[in-house]
């Protein structure tokens, strides 16, 4: 209830600093910009606050006026009144506004900006549902596993080249009583987080977007999702994880990790900018691909210079540099430069990712992700069913 708590304070005090900007009216005139923020993460409200703030401070003749989800339903939000000319949105908002037809095909956009040649496919297939564009992830980022060469060494281990290696090592880990923190994003649990990486790749994204939220039984109909829980189950059994493998990290844990004090950790590259010690290695394996902010605007929208000016901005390479030297492997491909071993790391898995590299999570609805998790805790208790993935779609509908 803290934590929550915490959280609708900060987002409070964003959206007042953010108004400051401009304050919502009906007039409407070429110069102010209607934007709506339809997450609530600390990590997504900070990125949009730098780019809104960086725009205004380079275009200060025009008022941007900010709306905000709480309270609401995002549809009412998004259609009512023409009151919102971009959207910073999740990508299962962005499924579910698609498909009822409240968002704008943004193809011209991302021609008009070269966006398919500047930008990893990573945030260009956030943006995608059906063969058509209707946003693009404001900041791609990869699930790493991190090991520390000095802290194996310690341990008698060498640092693992492969996800096969680094299962082995936690056996090892697990025998001494440490645990390997988990350093996510506010909007994951490790749950999700372990689902993604074991379900990576194994259905195609075009398959879960055909699908996306038609009922259970187009869901049942996906039975190799059951192997995700099932290899989940055989860990545990085999002694590879257990209840107390992972546990929640923090900034402080990243510090500890640098100074040779933890083994592993497993992280968003959100937080890998500050990472500078030579002896942390990143393991080898088909990392999910993430993204919590999308950038898409309302299909009825008329103020479409507004909208391609305050669009182009943040996607430019000026301000997408700025993020870069903030710290952050940003989706511009082109401001992107290798400065150590993890960056390097992080640049590469984003290059090399494809639309199968989305997280599963993000093809489903928003309600999946409790059900998953609570069906892994389920299997962390002993209580594997060989059925998990029904179970799952039948307390989401």
């Amino acid at each position: 209830m803290f934590h929550k708590s915490k959280t609708m304070v900060f987002f409070l005090i964003l959206i007042f600093s953010l108004s400051a900007c401009g304050v919502n009216n009906n007039t409407r005139d070429d110069r102010q910009v209607n934007l709506y923020i339809g997450v609530k993460d600390r990590e997504s409200l900070n990125m949009i606050s730098y780019v809104v703030d960086e725009y205004r401070k380079a275009n200060p003749q025009t008022k941007l006026n900010i709306n905000n989800s709480i309270g609401e339903k995002i549809d009412g939000g998004m259609s009512d009144n023409g009151n919102t000319d971009v959207a910073f949105i999740s990508r299962t908002d962005m499924l579910s506004l698609a498909r009822k037809g409240i968002l704008s095909d943004m193809r011209n956009l991302y021609r008009e900006n070269n966006l398919n040649e500047r930008y990893y496919g990573a945030s260009r297939y956030y943006g995608r549902f059906n063969d058509r564009y209707y946003g693009i992830a404001l900041l791609p980022y990869t699930i790493e596993i991190l090991c520390n060469e000095k802290a194996f060494s310690e341990l008698n281990l060498k640092v693992p080249n492969s996800m096969d290696e680094f299962m082995n090592s936690l056996k090892v880990i697990n025998s001494t009583g440490k645990s390997v923190p988990v350093v996510l994003n506010e909007d994951m649990d490790i749950n999700t987080i372990l689902f993604s990486m074991v379900s990576n790749n194994l259905v195609t994204a075009r398959k879960l977007e055909n699908i996306y939220d038609s009922g259970p039984s187009a869901y049942k109909s996906l039975g190799e999702i059951q192997g995700c829980f099932d290899s989940l189950e055989n860990m545990v059994k085999n002694g590879y994880i257990n209840e107390d493998t992972f546990e929640i990290g923090s900034k402080s844990t990243l510090k500890n990790f640098e100074k040779d004090n933890i083994p592993a950790i497993i992280t968003s590259s959100y937080y890998l900018g500050d990472i500078r010690n030579p002896s942390i290695k990143c393991v080898e394996y088909k990392n999910p691909v993430m993204a919590d902010v999308i950038i898409s605007t309302p299909v009825n929208d008329k103020n479409t210079d507004g909208v391609d000016d305050f669009i182009k901005f943040i996607l430019s390479d000026g301000v997408q540099k700025k993020l870069f030297k903030k710290g952050f492997v940003t989706g511009d491909k082109k401001v992107n430069v290798s400065g150590g071993n993890v960056n390097k790391s992080v640049m590469e898995h984003l290059k090399n990712s494809t639309e199968n590299d989305m997280a599963i999570i993000y093809n489903l609805p928003k309600n999946f992700r409790y059900n998953i998790s609570k069906e892994i805790d389920d299997i962390f208790s002993g209580k594997y069913s060989g059925s998990e993935w029904n179970e799952t779609v039948e307390k989401s509908y």
